[in-house]
């Protein structure tokens, strides 16, 4: 959906034309394309070949205008006087008259829609996008007199416009000169600048949903989930004259797959236009047009999937993988991936980069980059270099993260009985990637990809920066290593895990109602570095358990709010109550165990104890060890998983993806 000013000024013409049951539509040429860009978002429709009408969603949003012109463009303030009403409205403004608007200003877009649906997510309208929807009459500043607080919260008529958004369904239909203007452009996300803006191909396409804006200012521009499939459909086939991809088409590809009988004509088409071969097979353009046809159908995916890696983390990946060929070649316990032979080999290569660093620097120590400069000015102090390793660097935390996002895998040596740790093939792709450019991989940079899709979501600007300072964005759209991250984020099969550190963050965030920076002030007051802060929202946000919004609002997901009322009752001083290996442990207990659903809680046996052990997959020692760890968390009694362990399990289901969900567009 997209509303500027000649959208507005037909809107308008239509409900007054309607109220009037004039029978015909007075139209001038330049009027024409305007009324195809509403007819696409589902505003307007051709009654007969003289009128247009509005339809039931176009008639909702000419009446939310016709409120706002009555209002005026000049704030106001209510009931501050009125002490029986428990806020006050502090400002809120209408609109002028749409022929007074600015030739490009845009009351409705695909920025603004994803501006009221944070806000809508989290209880009140973020930082970063109040002055965008107060000045729209779409939100208003109010005094909460209950939390003796002033915030920003949607207006009815913001709140409208989202939910006639939400239930709008959008037409279809591509002709061949628009369909050459999809293939010309680029996927996204990209800048703005690479789509010929207020182009009536760029109207078309973002009122059919196609395309999408970032928040605040329109700066990024990317394929939706939608818009992604259609151009890959687009990209192999749809080479004809007139409509070449359409509802109609979709419906039919469809039933073709279903090997339902098709029309001579029908199928003819799907031929000509490369979505059939002469046998009625599906080809690749019939392909995506079939998912195409699923999203347009069920709806896109209304969670965003990330994942994250320090490169730190990435080291360690490096050294598993160094003592496994190792191991393979000499058979020597002392090249086991253990975890002592791994810490050996990181103080190893700790000290030498360290060294390294003051030699380069010399007495310049202040020099050194913040993120090193502590731990190098502890190095050229420290006698212990094992201690100044285990002081500065946290293996078993990395270990832990690097299991949680499906990396590596806690195993049992079957000769020694020792906990070894074994690369996935999500690692080994890692490590792929991380082999000439080793580097951190944040969440918020693996969203800026993910995030498109959605329905009407780009990246925020500063997400875009991320992801291209990370490599995974280049001119036009995500790079190789981009796919590979956006890929591994929605396919791998994540396990809890929050550090001490993480909980004491994850604390600090209610179920909705807070912003990001709200959380930096929290912990700042405690003497917490910014970067750590954030480095905890990431690894937060990988796992699931809160989602940060384009307009700087924090809410928890479903995952979080489970794992919130799990963690309540962990002591404090635990170091990591819930990490992979606890996970498994608990995973299984409750298939060796018996449900009983009134008291909400797993039973187990005593003599059950050890086919958990083996269910589990890990070595003696870390079951006992995570056994023991659980139980002091509260997630496991004397003989059963508790109601807070069962709560970690459906939370962990919850923290990843919908095997049903689609997942074509980001394999590269």
């Amino acid at each position: 959906m997209i509303i500027r000013k000649e959208h507005a000024v037909l809107l308008k013409k239509l409900l007054k034309e309607q109220n009037e049951n004039k029978p015909y539509t007075e139209l001038s040429e330049k009027d024409t394309p305007v009324m195809l860009e509403l007819e696409r978002a589902e505003l307007v429709r051709q009654q007969t070949p003289v009128r247009w009408v509005l339809t039931y969603t176009g008639t909702e949003v000419a009446k939310i205008l016709e409120e706002l012109y009555r209002q005026g463009p000049v704030p106001y303030s209510e009931n501050e006087n009125d002490t029986s009403s428990n806020t006050i409205i502090l400002k809120s403004v209408g609109l002028d008259e749409p022929e007074k608007w600015d030739d490009d200003f845009r009351w409705i877009g695909s920025e603004i829609i994803a501006m009221l649906d944070a806000a809508n997510r989290a209880g009140h309208v973020g930082p970063e996008t109040e002055d965008a929807l107060i000045s729209r009459g779409l939100a208003l500043r109010i005094y909460d007199r209950d939390k003796k607080r002033e915030q920003v919260i949607l207006s009815e008529a913001g709140q409208g416009i989202l939910e006639i958004y939400q239930n709008a369904r959008p037409r279809l239909i591509i002709d061949s000169e628009l369909a050459e203007f999809i293939r010309k452009s680029p996927m996204g996300p990209a800048q703005s600048s690479m789509l010929p803006l207020g182009s009536h191909e760029e109207h078309l396409l973002e009122a059919m949903r196609l395309i999408a804006y970032s928040i605040p200012n329109s700066d990024i521009v990317a394929f939706t989930a939608l818009g992604q499939a259609v151009k890959h459909a687009l990209e192999t086939g749809g080479f004809g004259e007139g409509t070449v991809f359409s509802e109609e088409i979709m419906w039919n590809v469809a039933h073709l797959t279903d090997g339902e009988d098709l029309s001579e004509e029908a199928l003819a088409e799907l031929q000509s236009l490369a979505y059939a071969d002469s046998e009625g097979n599906i080809l690749p353009a019939g392909e995506w047009a079939l998912e195409a046809f699923r999203i347009w159908h069920d709806g896109p995916r209304k969670e965003v999937w990330t994942i994250a890696i320090e490169a730190e983390e990435a080291e360690v990946l490096q050294t598993i993988q160094m003592l496994s060929e190792k191991y393979e070649q000499v058979k020597n316990e002392n090249e086991l991936p253990t975890f002592e032979n791994i810490r050996r080999e990181m103080i190893d290569r700790k000290v030498k980069e360290y060294k390294k660093l003051l030699d380069k620097y010399g007495r310049k120590i202040k020099e050194i980059p913040e993120k090193f400069r502590k731990i190098a000015e502890a190095f050229s102090e420290a006698k212990d270099l094992a201690k100044w390793y285990d002081d500065n660097f946290f293996l078993r935390e990395a270990l832990y993260s690097l299991e949680s996002f499906d990396m590596i895998q806690s195993a049992k040596d079957e000769r020694t009985g020792r906990e070894i740790f074994v690369l996935t093939e999500t690692g080994k792709k890692i490590l792929e990637d991380q082999k000439e450019n080793k580097r951190d991989i944040s969440s918020t940079a693996v969203k800026a990809i993910t995030m498109t899709r959605k329905m009407f979501s780009a990246p925020a600007t500063n997400w875009f920066e991320q992801a291209k300072e990370a490599n995974l964005i280049g001119t036009a759209e995500p790079t190789k290593s981009g796919y590979l991250y956006a890929e591994l984020s929605e396919t791998i099969r994540r396990r809890p895990h929050v550090t001490k550190f993480e909980l004491e963050v994850f604390h600090t965030i209610p179920a909705r109602g807070i912003t990001e920076e709200e959380i930096y002030a929290a912990m700042e007051k405690r003497n917490e570095s910014r970067e750590r802060v954030r480095w905890a929202l990431e690894k937060l946000e990988a796992r699931h358990l809160i989602e940060i919004l384009p307009d700087g609002n924090i809410v928890e997901t479903e995952a979080g709010e489970k794992f919130d009322k799990a963690l309540a009752g962990a002591p404090e001083g635990l170091g990591n109550p819930i990490t992979p290996v606890i996970y498994r442990v608990l995973e299984a207990l409750k298939k060796v165990g018996t449900l009983y659903v009134k008291e909400k809680k797993v039973r187990v046996l005593p003599k059950n104890i050890k086919e958990a052990l083996k269910l589990s997959g890990l070595s003696n020692e870390a079951f006992e060890d995570a056994l023991k760890v659980a139980r002091v968390a509260g997630f496991v009694g004397k003989n059963s998983v508790t109601t807070a362990g069962l709560l970690i399990l459906e939370g962990a289901e919850k923290a990843n993806p919908p095997a049903e969900e689609g997942l074509a567009g980001f394999v590269k």
